[in-house]
C-alpha cells in the first residue's frame, strides 16, 4: 500500500534530527528483481535497515536469496529484518547485520485466527527461539481471554492473553529488533508500560533461566549492566511460581518494580498490577499468573 503524500526523505530526515534510525518495509520478490537499484536508493536516502517481506517457500531457488541480499544490505550498511521468511539456520553469524527473523506465527495471526496463542509461545521459545532473534510483535494494549477472544478484520483486533503477559514477551523472547505492535496513542494512555517499554533492553549481558516446562511456562532473568529483568510466560491454566533472587549478588538491597496479573485478569484480561517494593537476595518473590498470564519484575541496585 502506497502514500503519495509520504515524504520518505523527509520522514528519514527528521528521524536523524531526533536520532532515530528509519526502517523501511520491502517486498522481498521486488529486491530480487531489481536488488541493487532500490537498496542503492535505500541507503542513499539515508534509511538504516530494510524489513523484507514475504519470501513465503524455502525452496532451492528462494533459501540463496536470503544470502544475496543480506551481502547486498552490508555492503550498503543497511541492518536486515526477514519477516514472512523460513526458519533460521545460522545465516546472522555470517552476516551480523541481520538481527531477526519472523519464522512463526505472529500478532498480526490475532485479525484471522487463534494460533497465535500462549501455549504456541511456550513452545516457540523452547524450539524457534533456537534458530535466532525472534521478529515478533508483542505489546497489544487490547488483551483478552480464550472465551471472549474473536478475530477482528478489519478493525482493531485484541491479543490472546493478559496485559502482563504481553509485557513479560519482551523480556522473555530474543527479539534485538523489538516492534511494538499497537498505536503509540494506546501506551500513552498508561504512563508506568510506556516508561517501562522505553527502558527495556533489546540486547542483554546475561541470561539466567530460573523455572521452565516446555509448553505450559517459562521464566527467565536477564541482566543489562546493573539492572535486572525477569519475565515470565504463562500457557492456559493459572499458576504460582516462586522467584528465588539468590541469583543476585549478596550484601546489596534492591528495588523492584513488578508488573503482574490481578486475580481478575482470568476474567479481564486487560487487567494488571503494578507495585515497587525493596528486597535483597534472600527474597522468594511469589507471583501469580492468569491464565494466558505473565509477569514481569525489574531489579535495580539501591543507591
Amino acid at each position: 500500500m502506497g502514500y503519495k503524500c509520504l515524504d520518505i526523505k523527509e520522514v528519514i530526515r527528521y528521524g536523524k534530527e531526533k536520532k532515530v534510525g528509519v526502517w523501511l518495509w520491502t517486498v522481498a520478490a521486488t529486491l530480487f528483481q531489481h536488488p541493487h537499484c532500490y537498496l542503492d536508493s535505500i541507503s542513499k536516502w539515508g534509511a538504516v535497515g530494510v524489513k523484507i517481506d514475504f519470501f513465503d517457500r524455502d525452496d532451492a531457488q528462494i533459501i540463496p536469496q536470503y544470502e544475496n541480499l543480506a551481502k547486498a544490505c552490508a555492503e550498503r550498511h543497511l541492518m536486515v529484518d526477514f519477516h514472512g521468511c523460513s526458519k533460521p539456520t545460522g545465516l546472522h553469524r555470517a552476516y551480523p547485520n541481520i538481527l531477526s527473523y519472523e519464522a512463526m506465527r505472529c500478532a498480526e495471526c490475532f485479525k484471522w485466527d487463534t494460533t497465535s496463542n500462549p501455549d504456541y509461545q511456550l513452545q516457540c521459545i523452547f524450539a524457534r527461539m533456537l534458530g535466532g532473534g525472534i521478529d515478533y510483535t508483542p505489546g497489544s494494549m487490547r488483551n483478552s481471554t480464550l472465551e471472549k477472544f474473536k478475530p477482528i478484520d478489519p478493525g482493531l483486533p485484541s491479543s490472546l492473553g493478559t496485559r502482563s503477559h504481553e509485557l513479560a514477551l519482551f523480556v522473555v523472547l530474543s527479539a534485538p529488533f523489538a516492534s511494538l505492535c499497537d498505536s503509540p496513542d494506546e501506551y500513552r494512555k498508561y504512563p508506568d508500560i510506556l516508561k517501562y517499554l522505553a527502558e527495556v533492553p533489546t540486547s542483554w549481558d546475561q541470561t539466567i533461566p530460573l523455572a521452565a516446562r516446555v509448553g505450559e511456562y517459562a521464566v527467565l532473568a536477564k541482566q543489562k549492566g546493573n539492572t535486572w529483568y525477569i519475565g515470565g510466560l504463562n500457557a492456559w491454566g493459572e499458576r504460582t511460581i516462586q522467584v528465588d533472587c539468590s541469583f543476585l549478588p549478596q550484601d546489596k538491597k534492591y528495588t523492584i518494580e513488578i508488573f503482574q496479573d490481578k486475580k481478575r485478569s482470568n476474567k479481564n484480561a486487560n487487567l494488571y498490577e503494578h507495585k515497587i517494593m525493596d528486597i535483597d537476595n534472600k527474597n522468594i518473590i511469589e507471583m501469580f499468573m492468569a491464565s494466558g498470564g505473565g509477569f514481569v519484575i525489574v531489579i535495580r541496585e539501591k543507591k
